[in-house]
């Protein structure tokens, strides 16, 4: 979270104090009525909003301050989103509606979870037959138009097939997301069946999550950020996972002081809640509610607590694995947040391609995803590798003419590119926080590190290396932070290097909580002219991991296919 005061101090910006708001000029206007929220962040000009309510700075947040200064760069993702296609799923939202009223399973589903007549024709809920099993379907508005159907089973349900399934080609929008504009204070839920229980018991302030309890899309965010209060009333599950979700994705995401969590007494989700319960027990939990505490600010019983849980759960942190098992046997099964991983090698060896290939596994394994900020290939050949990766082509291969087939199949695929000539450490600290915040960023790599750092201070180069460690630490992330060694004689080339060898300060490997170097030996092929001697690298490469606070490390060895841009196991 941002902190006004100090943001304003840092650039020197003068303003004067307002109660809980700070004055300053504003950027478009050039009057002193530009009032920033000191808690929030949140601003309004009320010169642009009598003349110009369009502009950006009619109502905002300050990070669109750090924008216009230049205190982070603007991303990119792999596949732009921009011209999707737009959904009008009427036609479907009708007919369905019409089978409800004669399907009796479907009524009866819908009146035992307390969901009234009026309701189910007020957000014209319906019912649909597919799959062999008939399901309630749910449809989301935008400006009075469905683009989103939920379908949910019909109890018995057939395992078979998911509780909840979605209409192809819906856009992912918030349920009764069109009150956001008109509200300053917003109660979000896990699912549509929950935010309708709430309307129906008379709050109007609702919107329901459309996309399982951690989606918390770049788009909400942008509308989310504006509000000055939001409730999170997520599940209670035996899991976790709806409360996890609450803290660690949509309160860390919009801001500690902005959320405040509504925990349910007796109930796993606010649908079963009225079920036995009425509007004034839910006002008790809403005055009960409680922000989450403040990152590195831990009280004792809770500090005590961890220690139990992880005497209990020794294996309880997650771990990201590789596409490789010969590699996360050796960094102790895979990557955990907040770790700093230093991926060294000479030019060529592949550190590029390694660390994509890393950003694409974790996409395909577990949604996550990355930002991948490259300071020596352009964003086009980025994309190649990736989409070569998802197609398993090979370079040559790649026609142009197939750029709208994989633009449509692939958009969906959450990595994002930046780029910046002259990228400082605090600048590119401020980015990854927002694109954490925005765009849930889980991985991020930095490639490399020489090139941000252009003098020859170790002071400058250990300063940077810090700031990759406070980052991952400060926003709960995983990080590659790709680093070049110094030039070898031509004596040492069939040497297989260390972390000692990483160029500009001991501070490199020091601050990484693992080491792994890329190791391919050069191939010579001689000549009858020895002007002329081929030379090249060995398409199999060490994979060192020469540190590792988790693990013993150790060396494994993968093959890389050039043409493919990718690392595959020997099989043995």
């Amino acid at each position: 979270m941002i902190d006004p005061i100090e943001y304003l101090n840092s650039k020197n910006i003068p303003y004067k104090n307002e109660g809980n708001e700070a004055v300053i000029v504003c950027p478009q206007c050039q009057k002193p009525k530009l009032y920033i929220n000191k808690s929030s962040g949140l601003f309004h000009c009320f010169v642009c909003q009598a003349e110009d309510p369009s502009s950006p700075y009619a109502k905002g947040h300050i990070s669109k301050l750090q924008e216009d200064f230049g205190d982070v760069i603007p991303i990119t993702q792999f596949i732009s989103t921009k011209n999707k296609t737009d959904v009008n799923l009427t036609i479907l939202v009708d007919q369905y509606h019409s089978n409800i009223f004669s399907h009796k399973p479907a009524l009866k589903y819908l009146f035992r979870r307390g969901i009234s007549e009026e309701s189910i024709k007020r957000f014209k809920l319906g019912q649909v037959s597919m799959h062999e099993h008939d399901w309630i379907s749910i449809p989301s508005f935008e400006n009075g138009t469905p683009k989103l159907i939920k379908y949910r089973q019909i109890p018995p349900e057939n395992p078979d097939h998911p509780k909840y399934i979605r209409e192809t080609g819906s856009k992912s929008i918030l349920f009764n997301g069109n009150v956001i504009d008109n509200v300053d204070t917003l109660i979000i839920c896990e699912g549509e069946l929950d935010a309708l229980t709430l309307i129906q018991n008379g709050y109007e302030n609702v919107v329901g999550v459309t996309g399982g309890a951690g989606t918390l899309l770049p788009e909400w965010y942008d509308k989310l950020l504006l509000k000055q209060k939001l409730f999170l009333v997520f599940d209670i599950d035996e899991d976790g996972i709806g409360q996890n979700a609450a803290r660690n994705v949509w309160a860390t995401r919009l801001g500690l002081t902005k959320c405040w969590n509504v925990v349910l007494e007796g109930a796993k989700d606010i649908n079963e809640f009225f079920l036995n319960h009425k509007k004034e027990d839910f006002d008790q939990l809403l005055a009960k509610a409680f922000q989450f505490r403040i990152e590195g600010v831990t009280q004792l019983t809770d500090a005590i607590y961890e220690i139990y849980n992880r005497a209990k759960n020794p294996d309880n942190i997650k771990k990201y694995r590789l596409p490789w098992e010969s590699v996360n046997r050796l960094i102790g099964g895979g990557l955990v947040r907040k770790r700093l991983t230093t991926i060294g090698g000479y030019p060529g060896v592949g550190k590029t391609s390694f660390a994509l290939q890393i950003l694409y596994s974790l996409y395909k394994e577990y949604k996550l995803p990355s930002l991948y900020w490259c300071m020596e290939m352009p964003e086009v050949e980025l994309a190649t590798k990736i989409i070569q990766l998802e197609y398993d082509r090979e370079y040559g291969d790649m026609s142009p003419d197939e750029a709208l087939h994989w633009s449509e199949e692939m958009k969906d695929i959450p990595i994002y590119f930046g780029y910046s000539s002259k990228i400082k450490p605090d600048v590119f600290y401020n980015t990854m926080k927002l694109a954490r915040d925005r765009y849930g960023v889980g991985i991020g790599v930095f490639d490399n590190l020489q090139r941000m750092v252009r003098s020859d201070s170790e002071a400058d180069m250990a300063k940077a290396s810090g700031m990759f460690k406070d980052l991952v630490m400060d926003l709960n992330i995983m990080f590659l932070l790709i680093s070049q060694p110094r030039k070898r004689s031509m004596e040492n080339q069939d040497v297989m290097p260390t972390y000692d060898e990483l160029k500009g300060s001991s501070a490199i490997p020091a601050d990484a909580d693992e080491v792994i170097i890329l190791y391919r030996k050069r191939e010579r092929k001689e000549s009858e002219n020895p002007a002329e001697e081929v030379t090249g690298l060995d398409p199999l490469t060490r994979v060192i991991i020469d540190k590792s606070r988790f693990s013993g490390g150790g060396i494994s060895t993968l093959k890389f296919i050039g043409n493919k841009s990718k690392f595959v196991e020997i099989i043995k």
